[in-house]
């Protein structure tokens, strides 16, 4: 079982060989450090996955669970519904399945197809609300959303483009890569019972099938 799991981890390697730092992910660091209690710090390269793989915008799934849940503050322990879907009762297996499964029914609800095609966040809040007051929870996702746009990466974008110091540029895009490994290999608090004995992400990962067919492990490049 020990060689099975390092020769995953040694195809993760081997696939992020040529990765490159992901802006996005600097960005929504940087936003999650002013809320130091959210769970959602290791879960930053799955929003990033969900959101390519469904097309929408990268910063939606976290403004939403602001509104809802304070980023992870306050949820029902037993759901995992940090998106307050079905007014917080319906039950998901984990946080990566809430982050999943949010992005999915935006992305392919036949309830959500005009805010597919506008764009506007008020056509989002007025399914996926529900019921009024609208304006306050309109407020507050363009609050997040302005905020996470804000976020400079001036400095970092600066040091990509610089090609007087490949150097450099190859040590930073290693410790992105670094980090995110790390991800899976730390333990995932809402994976597991309290006081249950945990393994490598990967190996729970696998068994729910959390990398999908023709998809590359979360938050790794497609090959």
């Amino acid at each position: 079982m020990r060689i099975k799991l390092l020769l995953i981890l040694l195809l993760f390697i081997i696939a992020t060989a040529g990765y490159s730092l992901d802006l996005r992910a600097v960005k929504i660091g940087r936003f999650l450090d002013d809320y130091p209690y959210s769970p959602l710090r290791s879960h930053i390269n799955e929003i990033l996955y969900c959101a390519d793989h469904f097309g929408l915008d990268y910063r939606l799934y976290l403004a939403l669970s602001g509104a809802e849940s304070s980023f992870g503050k306050k949820y029902p322990k037993y759901n995992f519904n940090l998106t307050g879907i079905l007014n917080g009762s319906k039950k998901f297996k984990s946080i990566y399945d809430n982050i999943y499964e949010t992005h999915k029914l935006i992305a392919t609800g036949k309830w959500y197809k005009k805010y597919l095609k506008t764009k506007n966040i008020v056509d989002l809040v007025y399914v996926y609300k529900g019921v009024p007051p609208y304006k306050h929870y309109i407020n507050n996702l363009r609050f997040f959303l302005d905020k996470i746009d804000s976020i400079s990466v001036d400095d970092e974008k600066a040091l990509l483009a610089d090609k007087s110091a490949p150097g450099l540029k190859k040590t930073v895009n290693k410790h992105s890569r670094n980090e995110q490994l790390s991800d899976w290999g730390s333990l995932r608090y809402d994976l597991y019972e309290p006081g249950k004995k945990s393994v490598l992400n990967v190996k729970k990962a696998l068994k729910e099938k959390r990398f999908g067919e023709n998809t590359a492990p979360i938050g790794l490049p497609e090959s």
